[in-house]
């Protein structure tokens, strides 16, 4: 049974009784301002002294990660500190929790805290074409910085542990950074605080003994990439049988569209402006023909944009070219604008031999740009996107649809060396095809390949789209002979035939990005 305030003052003695409980309801501690009181007091700050280290570290050493896999339970206690002590979104975790499985014959189960391993040598900050990364030359922490970031999305590809985060409402990428504020105060970081059995700490190490070959974790990258630093003890080894409990998932990667455009496009008109340069054509030949080449790059370059997170800042990204091939790129492709106004003054001046120069010069540079892309894509060390298969790809789709896109503008003009360029386009669309379906083919039978599971995820969600590609080539299979056998084909079957392919290239692109997997740490 309840009593009112109000009924206190028809009791005896009411008045005192009253002031007394008004008192106390004023002076009452609430249990989070009896937690935040322990908290301060020296006896509870002594809890992380030794989960942290006491002084920075000397030359040669930086701060790292320690995780004692006996005492992780996947609480996500972490996970929770982390989200709420660095204020993230919603969506957004700079903390994961993974599951290590083992097998019938020697069982084993093992949950994994991960985040940035702050590597000795970061890829993500190799890779990042506007310098928006930072390793701190005293404690080694990796920082991004957000006010740089143009949100490409590079250093997600580069990183193999799948540590950067893009953050869409921002369109930047943001990670952990240690707490790096809360150690400069000699506080720990949230996810040290946060674990109810003391399973991550902060140690130094030496940066001359951090590993460059193995793996942190069963399921984690080669060392030798990035020598991370994060440390993973137990008193138990790890079974050389375990592995992350989702590999094998058979999951899409993002399809990245406007770089699927962009690459395509580039390479044909890199095609294009190789083709102008070889052929004998006479000034306004070579010059229409170097002018669809130029068109269809800056396309393709201006699509580009559109995969940015903050395309306004665009124009910064040549900032890393000393390491990022992202750069490289850029550089090179930003030499296609300078070459098209060289040919514009040729043409202008009636010069052909300084018109040839110029459409060699951009063929050179464009060429250059392909390989530039080749690399972007292998230097992220994915098994799919390795030089051979990347560089046959890109260059595969440079001289085809460069032929055939040289065809179609030369059949709009009525030239004579037609015929050349549509046997060598027949030649290239059939070896294209049939390398990538054999490699495709050999994946798929043999486990031990480096990117079987990219051929498994082919055969799972891009079946229909394999089968779409074999459709176009039956079909430019059989315009093409009929075109040779014309003699003097319109324009619009050979027009036709470049959509065709085009199309072909485009699907296969689509799934050069989202069939891509890279070893990833357990839960990312």
């Amino acid at each position: 049974m309840t009593m009112a305030l109000s009924d206190l003052s028809d009791l005896p003695g009411s008045s005192d009784l009253l002031t007394r409980v008004l008192r106390e309801q004023q002076t009452l501690r609430t249990p989070v301002a009896l937690f935040s009181d322990e908290f301060d007091s020296q006896s509870v700050r002594d809890r992380f002294t030794h989960l942290i280290p006491l002084s920075k570290p000397n030359p040669g050493e930086q701060y790292a990660f320690q995780v004692n896999l006996d005492a992780c339970t996947g609480c996500k206690a972490c996970v929770a500190a982390c989200h709420s002590l660095n204020g993230l979104d919603e969506d957004e975790s700079w903390r994961d929790i993974g599951l290590l499985v083992g097998t019938r014959k020697q069982p084993y189960l093992q949950t994994v805290t991960t985040a940035c391993h702050h590597c000795e040598d970061p890829a993500c900050s190799n890779g990042c074409p506007v310098l928006a990364y930072d390793k701190d030359p005293v404690t080694g922490i990796v920082r991004h910085l957000d006010d740089q970031c143009i949100g490409c999305s590079y250093c997600i590809l580069k990183c193999p542990y799948d540590v950067p985060k893009f953050n869409l409402k921002r369109g930047i990428v943001r990670k952990c950074d240690m707490c790096q504020g809360r150690l400069a105060e000699g506080e720990a970081p949230a996810c040290v605080q946060a674990c109810p059995n003391e399973a991550i700490k902060i140690q130094v190490v030496k940066r001359s003994e951090v590993p460059d070959r193995g793996q942190i974790i069963p399921g984690a990258h080669d060392s030798s990439y990035t020598r991370p630093t994060t440390a993973y003890v137990s008193s138990k080894p790890v079974p050389e049988t375990a592995k992350p409990a989702d590999s094998s998932r058979l999951d899409l990667d993002h399809g990245h569209p406007p770089l699927a455009w962009m690459l395509v496009l580039t390479q044909m008109s890199a095609g294009g402006f190789l083709g102008a340069a070889l052929a004998p054509l006479s000034l306004n030949e070579a010059a229409l023909t170097s002018s669809a080449a130029l068109l269809f790059g800056l396309t393709g370059i201006a699509l580009s944009v559109f995969h940015l997170g903050q395309p306004l800042k665009a124009w910064r990204a040549f900032l890393g070219w000393r390491k990022s091939w992202l750069s490289r790129e850029i550089i090179t492709f930003g030499a296609l604008p300078v070459c098209g106004i060289v040919i514009a003054v040729a043409w202008w001046h009636g010069d052909l031999l300084m018109l040839k120069l110029a459409i060699g010069g951009s063929a050179l540079a464009a060429l250059g740009a392909v390989a530039c892309s080749v690399m972007v894509y292998a230097d992220t060390r994915r098994p799919f996107w390795s030089p051979a298969m990347t560089g046959g790809k890109f260059f595969g789709t440079t001289f085809l649809l460069g032929a055939s896109l040289c065809a179609v503008v030369w059949s709009w003009g009525s030239v004579y060396v037609l015929p050349w360029a549509m046997t060598l386009t027949v030649v290239l669309r059939w070896m294209v095809s049939i390398w990538e379906l054999s490699r495709y083919r050999q994946a798929l039978a043999d486990e031990s390949c480096a990117w079987h599971k990219s051929a498994r995820i082919l055969q799972k969600h891009h079946a229909r789209h394999i089968e779409w590609r074999g459709v176009l080539l039956i079909m430019t299979g059989l315009v093409i002979p009929v075109v040779i056998a014309a003699g003097a084909p319109p324009p619009w079957m050979l027009t036709s035939s470049l959509l065709l392919t085009f199309t072909s290239q485009l699907i296969e692109r689509h799934y050069f990005f989202t069939a891509c997997h890279g070893p990833k740490m357990p839960g990312n």
